[in-house]
């Protein structure tokens, strides 16, 4: 819904494809890449024609349907001029792989962090050489915290992992201290945001089990 408001706000059009990333899981789950890699191609297949037969400028997606999407075609011949992604773990070889060699160094990445509690939380601007990201909470509606994973009470001290915390207020609702599936690196505050961020995220406890993501 935030990316329709911004598109009508702007004078522009948005266009949605539909993704059952769940069910993308599911199918990894069971060992049935081919099936889980032809509902892929189902999904970019539909971006691709939208694409190519509309004036489009911004995609909003994630990072592996990124990927796939640029092997169909050069994103910034397309026209696209920015590409919001999130959903999956962005190492910073992941991200320089993103800007570098799909997004050809010609398109403006902006990463992305969030879900339907919190919202988006926005990644601070990089340096040139830059490729680590760190998240800032949309402030004071949502906070995120990095907490010592076997004492939630406790936060980890800058540049340690620990398990992401999230508290929500807003005029609906209010969530506090939920702990996500995810860990992160607390991160200090910066020009831009001066509150704590969450760098390096990704799904609790990857380092010690296996964990499907999926396109998402």
């Amino acid at each position: 819904m935030a990316i329709e408001h911004l598109a009508n706000i702007r004078g522009g059009a948005c266009y949605f494809i539909d993704l059952d990333p769940r069910w993308v899981k599911r199918l990894i789950g069971m060992g049935e890449m081919q099936m889980a890699k032809a509902y892929q191609e189902h999904v970019i297949d539909q971006a691709v024609t939208i694409i190519r037969h509309r004036d489009i400028k911004c995609i909003f997606t994630t990072p592996r349907l990124l990927e796939s999407l640029s092997l169909r075609m050069s994103l910034a011949d397309a026209g696209i001029r920015g590409v919001f992604a999130g959903g999956t773990t962005m190492t910073p070889q992941y991200v320089k792989f993103i800007q570098e060699e799909v997004l050809e160094g010609k398109i403006n990445y902006a990463p992305t962090y969030g879900n339907t509690l919190m919202g988006l939380a926005i990644s601070k601007k990089r340096e040139p050489g830059e490729y680590s990201l760190t998240y800032y909470a949309p402030q004071p509606r949502a906070i995120l915290r990095v907490v010592d994973p076997d004492d939630s009470t406790k936060i980890v001290d800058y540049g340690e992992y620990g398990r992401v915390e999230l508290t929500t207020m807003t005029k609906e609702f209010f969530v506090p201290r939920f702990l996500e599936r995810d860990e992160a690196i607390r991160r200090p505050e910066c020009d831009e945001f001066p509150w704590d961020g969450v760098g390096d995220v990704r799904p609790f406890q990857s380092g010690t089990k296996a964990v499907i993501e999926g396109v998402y």
